[in-house]
């Protein structure tokens, strides 16, 4: 919202204006404990260019009828709907976003796949398929709402918006053929960013580091290189992580058997993934599914 407060102050009109709806007309409490008043009931409220849903934890467990049957009206009256974090989820349910790209926060990324085969999921910060907006969450969220300023009120207005919110190193993106989706990224050089976006699609395919590395236009060792510089790690300490939460979000929120998990991580068996996830997470997948089920 502080992206479109900014947006109406440096225009000196209110070009954008927002409301909150939610499944009971009642005040509701965040997570982070502040209490969100509906500005008005689902059943008065009126079309809207942009509706997103926003979803944190457990979106499989959110039942909202009310709010869906909403959105699909949204959806036939070719008004522009999507979803934060993941709101997704929600969405992906009711076939919303059947046959566009989308994505979601990288924790739930695999389950989201496996669930939602009809959706094309991009891991990615946020993704513009047409009339759908869905975005990963946290700072890629302020991507995505400046991206709207931007094409809406050009690029000038974007980037004086972004440096009133100390986003100064935000680029605008290549405008590139739908779905329009943002890689960018404030921390690494454009091999990095580039050696992780191709790392983040492919891990399931058996990646390997000489792989990724010609990819990218390096050798192996310059790869190495300028991973250990710049993240810390090596390339191949990133696709384990990277496969390894991969699986967990499988583990904690798929019924897939854990064999099943490990091929479409990109193990090479049941036990090496085992054998990885107990010291990574300090549990065998098998436990980690069965505590999580128990506490949750």
């Amino acid at each position: 919202m502080e992206v479109l407060r900014h947006a109406n102050r440096f225009c000196q009109t209110p070009a954008y204006s927002w409301s909150f709806l939610c499944e009971q007309d009642a005040p509701i409490q965040d997570s982070n404990g502040l209490w969100l008043h509906p500005s008005s009931s689902i059943e008065t409220a009126e079309s809207s260019d942009i509706s997103l849903v926003v979803a944190g934890f457990k979106p499989n467990r959110i039942h909202a009828p009310k709010l869906l049957k909403w959105l699909a009206q949204q959806a036939r009256a070719d008004r522009i709907i999507g979803g934060i974090t993941n709101g997704a989820f929600l969405l992906a349910q009711a076939g919303l976003l059947d046959g566009y790209a989308a994505t979601v926060h990288w924790e739930d990324f695999s389950s989201f796949c496996s669930l939602n085969p009809r959706v094309h999921a991009r891991y990615q910060r946020f993704v513009i398929d047409r009339n759908r907006m869905t975005c990963s969450g946290g700072t890629a969220t302020l991507d995505l709402f400046i991206e709207i300023v931007r094409k809406d009120m050009g690029n000038e207005l974007a980037l004086q918006v972004s440096r009133q919110m100390l986003l100064q190193d935000y680029s605008m993106p290549v405008e590139l053929e739908s779905p329009m989706v943002y890689e960018g990224s404030h921390h690494f050089s454009p091999r990095v960013q580039r050696a992780l976006s191709l790392l983040e699609g492919g891990v399931e395919q058996r990646m390997t580091v000489t792989g990724l590395a010609s990819l990218v236009g390096l050798s192996r060792r310059e790869l190495q290189r300028v991973f250990r510089r710049e993240t810390g790690k090596t390339p191949h300490e990133v696709i384990n992580q990277r496969r390894l939460e991969r699986a967990q979000s499988l583990v904690l929120h798929s019924h897939l058997p854990i064999a099943a998990i490990s091929i479409a991580v990109g193990f090479s068996s049941q036990s090496h993934l085992t054998t990885c996830y107990r010291k990574f997470y300090g549990t065998t997948p098998a436990l980690h599914r069965r505590e999580h089920q128990i506490n949750h």
